[in-house]
């Protein structure tokens, strides 16, 4: 069920455990309220097929699946989720603070997945 009162709309395109996976092409969108950014967990999919940019507001992956080593998540935010974390939220996740501050970091990164991520990526 779609809560349609709900602030975003999550699910696992490809949950590996009972081995289930979203074809994209015949997902029900339609379904979704047009005003509900949806997010996506492609930990398991991603460069694995093609990704309906469109439809997401965010995507995030750990890369230890199919991009690169432990201890790195990529994530790719559409630009107008940022600036609309509530007050509260913890500085780590602000995805404003990280994207206008490249040259300072809030902790220390793991340079070494991001590394091998960047890599795989190339």
């Amino acid at each position: 069920n779609i809560d349609p009162e709900g602030s975003y709309f999550h699910f696992c395109c490809n949950e590996t455990v009972n081995g289930f996976e979203f074809d994209f092409k015949t997902f029900p969108w339609h379904l979704i309220p047009k005003d509900q950014p949806v997010i996506g967990d492609m930990s398991s999919n991603v460069a694995t097929c093609e990704i309906p940019w469109d439809k997401f507001a965010m995507i995030y992956m750990g890369a230890q699946k199919n991009l690169g080593t432990a201890g790195c998540t990529v994530m790719v935010i559409r630009e107008d989720l940022f600036g609309k974390a509530e007050k509260d939220v913890p500085i780590l996740c602000d995805w404003t603070l990280h994207e206008k501050s490249p040259d300072t970091y809030y902790n220390t990164p793991a340079i070494f997945p991001m590394y091998v991520t960047g890599l795989f990526c190339q």
